[in-house]
């Protein structure tokens, strides 16, 4: 199973903010079953400059990046996922890239605290947390 993590979940982990506990998780359970978790280069830049920011630490910020690229692969955004997303007309356009990416590599599930930002997508394959850890206890 390949699982595309939304910003949000990392941050969670990165901070240990208040879901720190469901997003450890959420790797635990990857982790356990053998699956394969992504995020996106688009990604990658967003947590660079959000840590970066926090943290006012550069070689922090790389080491923390280190820390993630050891928990997750990077799925490259092509240039028909942006087009895809262009197409989409989403509310938000970053969400779409998240989604249409996901969707051009074959990622059964997108999991994200904010699954409200991907109502457009018809919601197939956006899962709360909540929803994957419960996925995987049956």
């Amino acid at each position: 199973m390949d699982i595309l993590i939304d910003t949000n979940i990392i941050l969670n982990l990165v901070f240990k903010r208040d879901r720190y506990e469901v997003s450890t998780e959420i790797f635990k359970q990857i982790s356990k079953n053998g699956y394969a978790a992504y995020i996106t280069a688009s990604t990658v830049t967003d947590l660079f400059y959000i840590i970066r920011k926090s943290l006012h630490d550069i070689e922090s910020t790389y080491n923390t990046m280190e820390y993630i690229f050891k928990l997750v692969n990077v799925l490259g955004v092509m240039p028909e996922d942006i087009t895809d997303a262009f197409q989409c007309r989403w509310k938000d356009f970053e969400d779409c890239v998240q989604y249409t990416t996901a969707i051009n590599n074959n990622i059964d599930y997108v999991i994200t605290e904010n699954v409200k930002d991907y109502k457009e997508s018809g919601g197939n394959i956006v899962i709360t947390p909540e929803e994957f850890i419960e996925l995987m206890d049956k």
